[in-house]
């Protein structure tokens, strides 16, 4: 690996066992840090040459603007080629000649000078075929391992990637992460792939919400069938009305002029409560009336002891025959008054009688047929009707058809755990390679073995691995190097492979010494057996020398580049960000 500044500290690998150094030199201070001489920027380098994106967050992106360019020299089969990209034109690779072998260069763009230009895309789909067999047909299917994915478990970038040993980063999603580690270790990615077709098509017929759930929508689907049957009960009901409605000519006419009789009636029933009233008072009054009593009075006066004179008498006479004659008169005038009442109240009686007809006959007309008004309203209601018929016919099928997509995805389910059983244990020889070397390899480590698991659930692929010796020190973190190890170790049997396998120094960050010797031993033996490269960054007081020494790993011997706190030049760029280069 080099750039085109002589500045930086080129290095080159070897097959087996390759290993960094971070110095902390006598000289340096406490402000020194080994987290500055260039170990992530290392890493993110290699990820460079190999197509990754530089975002803000990584370290050379700060190098953007100063004419960086970092080389890569590779090996593919009998090809022996380099890999050059610059920080100020990411988007195109170039390639020596030599590289005009291999897969895909059809759109190779070759200069005079026979280097190839190829774009970042084209050179990942290079590496993916070259590397792991991803073939275009692979990359046209829908979740789907990539090579920026796959390579990220040989190379792991970044602290989140030392969390777990099925991810490399926090942002992996679930059926990413069993994807990825489904092609690697042999099972059929394509049912975690199908797996997260079913999720998705669940995700549009299953309502986020508990308002919309199952129990939810039965209950929707029965309040819309019952509201659905009254509905077209009552469109049948309007399309009668419809169909059998006549329109009364002049309807308005014939209505005003039945509420003008009703108004005459009411007029003249109120006239003859107003009479028969008058003739029982003025009956009453006839009653009362009587002629005077002539005797009746003297009595009186006899009663009293009085002695009425002889003219005393004649004149109340004369008052009692006037009197008499003045009641007489009155009598005759309320009788004429009652006959008269009596007229009249038999004229109005005769009178209501043919209003009432004539009504009579105007509302069996209008209760027989109606106005084009009324008839528009008719229909207006039956429109609205057949229009909420339809929204619940269409509510209705949406949910007839959840129900059915649920059960259609819940069967689905099920069919691909059934298929998924089936094919693990038909691929069990490739995939029980990753678990017995797993197995070897905690073995080697602890003494103990660990177990890894790639099981089966109704979600999906289940990975795990359980280490017997969790007391120890970065047991978690060699739980990671058991499985990358173990991985590199079954690809390289593969006919195309990465043929490389790197870790920072964070894999060794709280490993006790023992295991960190032991690892770095495993992975000299395995490299020298199997032909590959283990390039493993290590802090110098993170490097075990006596248990080194015990087991007999001479690691002076597989150190291809010391990085040094110091000094600005001992720094893998030659110098550390805010200092100034010279």
């Amino acid at each position: 690996m080099s750039a085109n500044k002589e500045s930086f500290r080129a290095v080159r690998f070897e097959d087996g066992l390759n290993l960094i150094v971070a110095e902390r030199s006598e000289t340096s201070t406490d402000r020194d840090s080994r987290n500055g001489v260039g170990k992530s920027t290392f890493v993110e380098i290699i990820h460079f040459c190999l197509g990754s994106s530089v975002i803000q967050k990584n370290v050379i992106y700060q190098l953007r603007d100063d004419g960086w360019e970092f080389s890569l020299s590779l090996e593919y089969g009998d090809l022996e080629f380099t890999v050059r990209r610059s920080l100020d034109k990411p988007t195109a690779v170039t390639l020596t000649s030599s590289a005009r072998d291999l897969p895909s260069m059809d759109v190779a763009k070759v200069s005079l000078n026979g280097e190839i230009e190829i774009p970042v895309k084209t050179w990942k789909g290079i590496l993916g075929e070259i590397c792991f067999g991803l073939t275009q047909e692979v990359g046209e299917e829908k979740y789907l391992p990539t090579f920026r994915a796959l390579i990220s478990y040989f190379a792991r970038s970044g602290r989140d990637a030392y969390l777990d040993p099925f991810t490399t980063s926090r942002q992996i999603r679930s059926y990413q992460k069993q994807v990825y580690n489904a092609f690697l270790v042999g099972l059929n990615w394509r049912h975690a792939s199908q797996w997260q077709i079913l999720k998705d098509q669940e995700k549009k017929v299953r309502a986020p919400s508990s308002q919309d759930s199952t129990t939810h929508k039965r209950s929707t689907l029965a309040a819309l069938e019952n509201e659905q049957v009254r509905l077209l009960a009552d469109q049948q009901r309007l399309r009668d009305q419809v169909t059998e409605f006549r329109v009364v000519p002049e309807y308005a006419a014939v209505q005003e002029q039945t509420q003008h009789l009703t108004m005459q009636m009411r007029e003249l029933v109120n006239e003859s409560a107003i009479l028969s009233q008058k003739i029982s008072r003025y009956e009453q009054k006839m009653s009362v009336e009587s002629p005077g009593d002539l005797d009746r009075v003297r009595d009186l006066y006899s009663e009293a002891g009085l002695l009425f004179p002889e003219n005393v008498n004649r004149e109340l006479s004369d008052v009692i025959r006037f009197h008499n004659e003045v009641t007489a008169h009155r009598r005759e005038y309320l009788e004429n008054e009652v006959v008269h009442l009596r007229a009249r109240a038999s004229e109005i009686s005769s009178t209501l009688d043919t209003l009432d007809n004539q009504r009579a006959g105007l509302m069996r007309l209008l209760n027989e047929g109606g106005a084009v008004e009324d008839l528009g309203q008719l229909q207006f209601r039956l429109g609205r009707t057949q229009e909420r018929l339809e929204e619940i016919g269409k509510r209705i099928s949406e949910l007839e058809s959840s129900a059915a997509e649920e059960a259609t995805v819940a069967s689905g389910r099920q069919a691909l755990l059934s298929r998924a059983l089936l094919d693990r244990a038909e691929r069990r020889p490739k995939w029980s390679n990753v678990t017995s070397r797993f197995v070897e390899v905690t073995q080697y480590l602890y003494g103990q073995p660990g177990e890894i698991n790639f099981g089966l659930n109704e979600n999906g692929f289940v990975f795990d691995t359980k280490m017997q010796r969790r007391g120890s020190n970065g047991v978690d973190l060699m739980s990671i190097y058991s499985y990358d190890i173990s991985l590199a170790q079954v690809w390289q049997g593969a006919a195309k492979n990465a043929g490389f396998l790197m870790h920072d120094s964070l894999l060794f960050e709280g490993v006790d010494e023992r295991q960190i010797a032991l690892a770095l031993n495993y992975a000299k033996k395995a490299c020298e057996r199997l032909g590959f490269q283990y390039i493993a960054l290590i802090n110098s007081d993170n490097l075990p020398v006596a248990d080194l020494h015990e087991i007999g790993l001479r690691w002076q011997d597989h150190v291809r580049l010391q990085l040094g706190d110091s000094r600005p030049e001992d720094a893998l760029l030659g110098f550390r960000f805010g200092q100034t280069v010279s």
